[in-house]
């Protein structure tokens, strides 16, 4: 039976509201809870260090419970005119394994990763010159259900290679496929092109975020560094120092390219690659993956027909076409299609995995294998175009990987064995 109140008089009616005032509290007051956070991640550093980030509307960052404490999250960024949010961050303590944050419950690594998924390249493309996605359509623009699949993988760890935002231009009035995306440098479009899409993924396993030329200071770098940088938040620059995330056996050394030109190469620019390189020398161990967003040794077609493009011209002038012993696959995104590249154990294999999302090129036809390629002769190559990611799982003698599509199945012919500096597919 649904029962009504009546309006109290005289004395009791004084009585009666003030105990309606003590256990509602003031008619304006929010409820702290899960809506409060837009998202919540966990992400490796510098060291190894992992860090909680957060995203919140709220006046002040979320507590977090870390192992069997709560702590207040600190503020990384606070609102802007373009960001009206506020991200936040807390540091894992080593060995602790619970990290939940308003209500939302992060998967904490116990062991080395054995189980790595890889994409890049997620973004929704809305602009002029390369085409407008339709971001709508989930057919066109798969990454959100790519980030479903990711989660269902199960890594333990997801590797994204950069350029994270795409939507650069508004829609035109007469493309249904996209109308109403946001776009620009702001919340709203970081919202839309990464953070709503990969909510699945983002909880599943920590994540090494690489930065992408989309994330250059002219274009995305304000919304990279309040959100995904793992240094202390700075003005954006457009040149950072590499750094190695050390896990197990496996050390990650990451660098940030986004000033290295894929075809014209500027001196000062290639004298500073050079010293990062000599700085990750003494860092890469027996067992290492160099990765960054622009490749060593990616193909790509030829923007001005026929033809094949070798990126990327200031990192080989930069490397001299050499890495330390210990690296055993360069990981890039970049180029819009899935590339594994070897060499015969010449140098390490090229693994690009530009297929989050974005408009794809056309499919490489053409026989590469024999092909010179910056100096050493292809031997073994598998290139496709279609959406989807890559997996990385490790053996008795190395590493497996296999190229997968949007739901998450192997690619046809997609399956390399990754050992001794060969990719063998």
């Amino acid at each position: 039976m649904r029962s009504r109140v009546l309006p109290p008089s005289g004395t009791m009616s004084i009585v009666l509201l003030m105990l309606f005032a003590l256990v509602s509290g003031p008619a304006n007051a929010s409820t702290p809870g899960p809506a409060q956070v837009d998202a919540a991640w966990l992400q490796f550093g510098p060291d190894g260090s992992l860090l909680l980030r957060a995203i919140t509307h709220a006046e002040v960052c979320p507590r977090a419970a870390i192992g069997n404490s709560t702590v207040p999250m600190t503020e990384r960024a606070a609102p802007g005119p373009a960001f009206p949010i506020r991200s936040c961050e807390a540091v894992l303590p080593k060995g602790e394994r619970r990290a939940d944050v308003a209500g939302r419950r992060l998967v904490v690594p116990d062991h080395p990763p054995r189980r790595i998924a890889v994409l890049g390249d997620t973004g929704c493309r809305l602009k002029q010159v390369d085409g407008f996605q339709a971001c709508n359509d989930p057919q066109q623009w798969p990454f959100a259900r790519i980030a479903r699949s990711l989660a269902e993988y199960r890594p333990d760890l997801i590797v994204h290679v950069g350029d994270y935002l795409y939507r650069e231009e508004p829609c035109p009035a007469d493309e249904a496929g996209c109308a109403g995306s946001p776009w620009g440098q702001n919340w709203d479009t970081w919202a839309a092109d990464f953070f709503t899409p990969a909510a699945p993924a983002l909880a599943a396993a920590p994540w090494v975020f690489v930065r992408g030329d989309h994330e250059s200071c002219a274009r995305a770098g304000e919304g990279w560094f309040r959100f995904l940088e793992p240094r202390p938040a700075v003005s954006c620059t457009d040149r950072t120092d590499p750094y190695t995330v050390p896990l197990g056996g496996l050390r990650l050394l990451v660098m940030d390219t986004v000033r290295a030109d894929d075809t014209d190469p500027s001196p000062p620019v290639v004298q500073d690659f050079a010293q990062q390189f000599n700085s990750l020398s003494g860092q890469a161990g027996e067992e290492a993956w160099l990765l960054s967003h622009r490749p060593l040794w990616g193909l790509e077609p030829a923007t001005a027909g026929t033809g094949l493009e070798v990126f990327n011209a200031t990192l080989q002038q930069a490397s001299n076409n050499s890495l330390p012993p210990g690296v055993q696959l360069v990981l890039t995104g970049h180029i819009h299609l899935a590339e594994v590249l070897s060499f015969g154990g010449a140098r390490a294999p090229q693994l690009v995995a530009g297929i989050g999302g974005t408009l794809l090129l056309p499919d490489i036809d053409q026989d590469v294998v024999g092909m010179d390629v910056a100096g050493a002769v292809l031997t073994d190559a598998t290139i496709t175009s279609a959406h989807g990611f890559v997996t990385l799982e490790r053996g008795s003698a190395g590493w497996s990987a296999t190229l997968r599509d949007v739901t998450g199945r192997p690619q046809p012919g997609g399956h390399c064995r990754v050992e001794h500096k060969e990719a063998i597919c």
